[in-house]
């Protein structure tokens, strides 16, 4: 029915990977300026950058750090950058109400069960001697989300669902991700909504760590990452995001298949990860065609207007544009 990211490090692109980039020019090229958060799982990304396939189709793209997803949204709406990849958030449903052509262009990611560890409600073993199997634990309790209103929220208000209690039963913490483990180490928050790089904190603390079960216990195949188009991309000739997203499909299905990008060594080796447990993420979690899955919106949808995020309600078409996908401009 229903996909799954995180870490930080310096946004700056790898020489390497910049003179792959630029091996294959052929005549002028379309400047885009993408925002693209520096994680593990947009490896497929850069696997699609360094191998040159965006400037295969006539792109030339500046890879920006990803930003909130409410600072994204602004730049998109204002032109200053043309593409984003990201979640799904609160913020992009308030701006298609407020008139925004910012729309989802391409499904990402879904959640795979017993595929890592995104959405899981993430304890010190001291605190929750006996596991976190039972939720009603929580009651009371400091729980750090994310910094914007999104997936994380989304996961514990169905966590807490399973569990007999709702969002006034806890104690919700917006805390940066990156900062998530720091607080709940410091005694800031008793647990954490695990982010997309829960295996990494997992792995590194699983001695001093006990989890519930993941999102994906609960929505398996729950569809949860995209490709967002600016307005600059939105108006006029769909050909330019038609190539985009080919060509990022194209590095997708490599990466998949087995292939790995100089980006995601790089990047578990400024982590100080550990290389085979890195290498070795799960692979099947992304979409090969960019379908959109709208069953997976819808849940999103209602359960913002439920907690009365949005004004109104919504239909999932109304945040997205298949016209990219067609086949027309595909490679």
């Amino acid at each position: 029915m229903l996909r799954r990211h995180f870490l930080t490090a310096s946004p700056v692109i790898p020489a390497s990977m910049a003179a792959l980039a630029c091996s294959r020019t052929r005549g002028p090229l379309k400047k885009l300026r993408i925002l693209v958060p520096r994680r593990l799982t947009l490896s497929s990304f850069y696997l699609a950058y360094e191998r040159g396939y965006f400037r295969d189709a006539g792109l030339d793209l500046e890879i920006a750090p990803g930003l909130s997803s409410t600072m994204a949204l602004t730049q998109l709406t204002h032109g200053s950058s043309d593409a984003y990849f990201g979640s799904f958030g609160i913020s992009l449903l308030n701006a298609v109400i407020k008139g925004s052509a910012v729309r989802i262009v391409a499904g990402r990611e879904i959640l795979v069960p017993h595929c890592g560890a995104q959405g899981a409600i993430i304890g010190l073993r001291r605190k929750f001697p006996k596991g976190l199997d039972n939720l009603s634990q929580l009651k009371g309790k400091r729980i750090g989300t994310g910094p914007t209103i999104g997936l994380a929220q989304f996961a514990l208000d169905s966590h807490l669902a399973r569990a007999g209690l709702s969002i006034r039963d806890v104690v919700p913490v917006r805390v940066e991700f990156q900062q998530s483990m720091a607080a709940l180490l410091g005694g800031s928050v008793d647990a954490v909504v695990g982010p997309d790089d829960a295996d990494r904190i997992l792995t590194s603390m699983s001695s001093e760590i006990v989890q519930s079960v993941p999102l994906s216990g609960l929505y398996p195949n729950l569809q949860y990452s995209y490709i967002y188009f600016g307005n600059s991309l939105m108006q006029g000739d769909t050909a330019p995001g038609a190539r985009f997203i080919a060509a990022y499909l194209h590095g997708t299905r490599d990466f998949v298949g087995g292939q790995t990008p100089q980006f995601m060594r790089e990047f578990i080796k400024a982590g100080n990860l550990d290389e085979k447990t890195g290498l070795g993420m799960c692979r099947n979690t992304f979409s090969l065609d960019g379908a959109i899955d709208l069953n997976s919106l819808r849940l999103f949808i209602d359960w913002a207007e439920r907690r009365n995020f949005i004004p109104r309600h919504m239909e999932p078409s109304e945040l997205v544009d298949f016209r990219f996908l067609g086949k027309d401009h595909a490679h």
